[in-house]
């Protein structure tokens, strides 16, 4: 039975509301030899694009200069259901619930400040709601010491499970 028409998060605002509730997701990009590269990040979701912060050198920097295309995926499990429940011996029935969203885009290093200092504002708006810190400002010197990476979404897709079928 196919069940990904059942698994799939059809409204954007709610994918949108899940990675506005998470606190890491990872950024895939393709190394040097060729080989998938996953590091996980804090990110933030604004004007429709994931933005993560970053030292200004490093490998996914490189990746992502040299190849733009970029996965990015976060996830939340919610629970494991062990096969007993169903059934006493088949272990063919454990499953597990969750939700999960991955994004297939293009990457690149923000280079206009005003961008930069708004995706640094969403981050720490983010990871420190509660506030107590001096928001960034363009013309801080901080930008200097920061990368910010942006993914465009070419393809935004959630699925969740949680025993619907």
């Amino acid at each position: 039975m196919q069940l990904l028409g059942k698994l799939e998060i059809k409204s954007k605002e709610k994918i949108i509301e899940f990675l506005s509730s998470q606190q890491t997701g990872r950024i895939s990009s393709i190394d040097e030899n060729g080989y998938p590269q996953i590091i996980p990040m804090n990110f933030v979701f604004i004007n429709d694009a994931v933005y993560m912060h970053s030292h200004i050198r490093g490998e996914k920097l490189d990746n992502i200069r040299r190849n733009k295309k970029v996965g990015f995926e976060v996830d939340k499990s919610l629970e494991f259901l062990p096969s007993y429940f169903s059934d006493p011996t088949d272990a063919s029935l454990a499953d597990t619930l969750y939700i999960s969203v991955v994004i297939k885009g293009n990457g690149s290093i923000v280079s206009d400040k005003e961008e930069k200092t708004t995706a640094l504002n969403g981050l720490i708006k983010k990871y420190q709601p509660e506030g107590g810190y001096e928001p960034i400002k363009p013309e801080m010197e901080v930008l200097k010491e920061v990368e910010v990476i942006k993914i465009v979404p070419e393809s935004l897709r959630g699925k969740y499970k949680i025993g619907q079928n």
